[in-house]
C-alpha cells in the first residue's frame, strides 16, 4: 500500500462512516448509513477500502474497520472525524472566555482596563472566527490518508 492514496468523496465518507459504526456492516447498510446511491457504490468504495488495508472483510461479507488512520487536515475526537481548523478555533475559544472571566469582574467593580487588553480580545475574536469558519468551509473530502 502507497504511504499516500488520495481518496474521492464516496470512499471518504464510507470509510467515516465504518469507523462511526465500530462494528461489521454489510454493503447495503453501508449504503444507507453513508448515504450512497446504491448498495454496487457501497460495495465498490468497500473493494476499494479493503485494496487500501484500512478494511477487513470477514467470513460472513460484512466489513469493518481494520486500522483508523490520521486524515490530512483532519483529527479523530473519539469516533468523530473533526478539521483540525476546529480544533484551533476551539481553543481559542476557550481563550477568549478566559479573557472575558478576567474582565468581567473589572467591569464590575469599575476598575481601569489597559488598552493593550481590548486589543488582545479583539485579537482572540479575529482568530477564533478565522478558524472556525475555515472549519465550515473544509470540504469534507481528504486530501490525502497518511499511514
Amino acid at each position: 500500500m502507497e504511504t499516500e492514496e488520495a481518496l474521492n468523496a464516496t470512499t471518504f465518507q464510507t470509510y467515516v462512516y465504518l469507523v462511526k459504526v465500530g462494528k461489521p456492516i454489510g454493503p447495503r447498510d453501508v449504503m444507507r448509513g453513508a448515504n450512497l446511491s446504491s448498495p454496487s457504490v457501497a460495495y465498490r468504495n468497500l473493494q476499494k477500502l479493503v485494496d487500501l488495508g484500512l478494511v477487513v472483510k470477514d467470513n460472513y461479507g460484512n466489513y469493518v474497520v481494520k486500522e483508523k488512520v490520521g486524515l490530512k487536515g483532519y483529527v479523530w475526537v473519539g469516533k468523530t472525524l473533526m478539521p483540525s481548523f476546529a480544533i484551533f478555533g476551539f481553543i481559542f475559544i476557550g481563550i477568549l472566555i478566559t479573557e472575558l472571566a478576567v474582565l468581567i469582574p473589572h467591569l464590575i467593580v469599575g476598575a481601569g482596563i489597559e488598552e493593550s487588553f481590548w486589543l488582545l480580545m479583539v485579537l482572540t475574536i479575529v482568530t477564533a472566527s478565522i478558524f472556525l469558519v475555515q472549519a465550515l468551509r473544509f470540504k469534507r473530502k481528504p486530501q490525502n490518508i497518511n499511514t
